[in-house]
C-alpha cells in the first residue's frame, strides 16, 4: 500500500506540473509572439487599437460578451496563435490497425505524431480573412 502511495503521489505532483506548464507556457509563449507581431506590423496594432478604443472604450476592461463585437480583434488574434504555432504536435497516438493514407500504408501500432496547422488563412486588406488555398482532407473515421 505504502508502494501504491508514493507512486500515486508522483504521478499526481507530475499532472499538476503538467498541467501549470502547459497553461502557462502556452499564455506566455502566445504574449511574446502578440507582442512580437505588433512591434512588427505597427499598422495592425493600430486597427487593432481603434476597434478596442470603438467598443470598449477607455471606461471599463474588455470581457469575453465583446469578442462578437470585435472581429478584427479576434482574427489578428487566431493569426497570431496560427502563426506562433504554439503547439504543433499533438499527443501521440497509436495505430489500431493498418491504416491507407495517400499511397502509403502505416502498419498497425505504429507511434506516430500529427502536426496541428490550420487552413492558410490571412488578413486581407478588407480586414477579412480569406482563404488562399483549399485543402482536402478527411476525418480518420473516413480513412480506410
Amino acid at each position: 500500500l505504502a508502494k501504491y502511495w508514493t507512486n500515486f503521489k508522483e504521478n499526481l505532483v507530475m499532472c499538476v506540473m503538467d498541467l501549470f506548464v502547459s497553461g502557462s507556457e502556452t499564455t506566455s509563449t502566445t504574449l511574446r509572439w502578440a507582442f512580437l507581431y505588433m512591434a512588427k506590423y505597427p499598422e495592425i496594432q493600430a486597427k487593432v487599437q481603434a476597434e478596442i478604443d470603438r467598443v470598449i472604450g477607455q471606461s471599463r476592461q474588455p470581457s469575453m460578451e465583446d469578442r462578437a463585437n470585435l472581429p478584427y480583434t479576434d482574427a489578428v488574434l487566431q493569426e497570431i496563435q496560427r502563426f506562433g504555432n504554439v503547439i504543433p504536435l499533438s499527443l501521440p497516438r497509436v495505430t489500431d490497425r493498418d491504416i491507407q493514407l495517400g499511397g502509403y500504408t502505416i502498419p498497425k501500432v505504429s507511434s506516430r505524431m500529427q502536426l496541428l496547422f490550420s487552413a492558410p488563412f490571412w488578413l486581407n486588406s478588407s480586414s477579412s480573412l480569406s482563404l488562399s488555398f483549399t485543402l482536402s482532407c478527411k476525418f480518420p473515421s473516413e480513412v480506410n
